[in-house]
């Protein structure tokens, strides 16, 4: 005999997901979410059950489990609900773009991004949901190597910051903007829009979304060569942040990642291959771009070290992975280190 749901038991079960993804336990978040949404379809609620199933996504896509995050955001962009309001529309495209651009498919995420910001144009009190699609368009199009393009939508995005927004959605905004501008080397600005991130996202608020920032803020300073005090604080508090939150495989392998970037741009070669070598191991965890630099700072870490053989072969490697991605210009920057290496050690 089929237990009938109590009215209203779907909410009680929702605060109960909410609390666990509050916890960052997110296997147990997806786990009660998926009962508050069979719940609320029995219920004929039909904003909890989206709500619900979208929750379940996103713990889907804080586990690592892109591929499978993307699939159930999939499933929701032709729920009925999605169908009719733009503002559903665009988070379900917004988060579609970070699922895939997870995956490596940067093409494909800056076109679902391009759809969130349609969407979040067309709907009623958008600014958060707009800032939100133009972050992950600008993501997505700063790591296919799109850069003139990236910074002209971060020039949009900062118009979009008002007193109004939240300081959250804002520290969020000047983040993506920093990156940029780390990325057109242009130092100056990078660091300027990264203390405004720092100065609006705050550890009491949210200490995972804190480590992600820092450790970001650090690969894209090591990205832009700066090797400054500044640079190695960013990296220690997300390493601090991370011991006390925990994180995915790939969050750890991407923090170890630019502990390793840090140790090849300080000449520390030695210490650079032990921490490069495990995580090239495990590169799978990785989006394909993140696993390309990988394998490019081992290669690089490798002929400094003196064996320019495996360098060379590890180059190659990160050559083939930047090529799947769609990132035409590292592809070709590690094709010039890979003509250097053969010149310099007559391979």
């Amino acid at each position: 005999m089929n237990q009938v749901q109590e009215p209203g038991e779907h909410v009680f079960l929702e605060l109960r997901a909410r609390d666990a993804w509050s916890q960052r336990d997110y296997q147990s978040a997806r786990r009660i979410a998926r009962e508050a949404q069979d719940a609320a379809e029995a219920g004929g609620d039909d904003s909890a059950r989206w709500n619900m199933a979208f929750l379940q996504a996103e713990c889907l896509k804080r586990d690592g489990a892109f591929q499978d995050a993307q699939l159930l955001a999939e499933s929701l962009r032709e729920d009925s609900l999605t169908l009719r309001y733009p503002d559903l529309a665009a988070r379900v495209s917004t988060f579609l773009a970070g699922t895939l651009q997870g995956q490596g498919h940067l093409a494909e995420a800056a076109q679902e991004a391009r759809h969130a910001v349609e969407m979040a144009s067309s709907a009623a009190d958008s600014a958060e949901l707009h800032i939100g699609a133009q972050h992950a368009l600008i993501a997505a199009l700063a790591e296919s190597d799109q850069i003139d393009d990236a910074w002209s939508e971060c020039l949009r995005l900062a118009e979009l910051i008002t007193p109004e927004t939240t300081a959250q959605t804002a520290g969020k905004a000047f983040w993506v903007i920093g990156n940029v501008a780390y990325l057109r080397r242009d130092s100056q600005n990078g660091t300027l829009y990264h203390r405004k991130a720092a100065d609006n996202l705050s550890p009491s608020n949210d200490l995972d979304l804190w480590a992600r920032f820092n450790r970001a803020s650090a690969a894209l300073r090591l990205a832009g060569g700066v090797v400054e005090p500044e640079t190695l604080e960013c990296i220690e508090r997300a390493e601090m942040a991370a011991s006390i939150v925990g994180g995915s495989e790939r969050d750890k392998l991407e923090l170890s990642l630019t502990r390793a970037h840090w140790l090849f741009l300080t000449g520390q070669y030695d210490a650079a291959v032990e921490r490069l070598r495990p995580i090239c191991q495990t590169s799978e965890l990785l989006a394909s771009q993140t696993a390309a630099e990988a394998y490019m700072l081992l290669g690089q870490a490798l002929a400094r070290s003196g064996d320019s053989l495996e360098g060379l072969f590890q180059l190659e490697k990160s050559q083939e992975l930047f090529r799947q991605s769609g990132s035409p210009d590292r592809e070709a920057h590690v094709g010039n280190l890979i003509e250097d290496l053969h010149r310099s050690a007559d391979l």
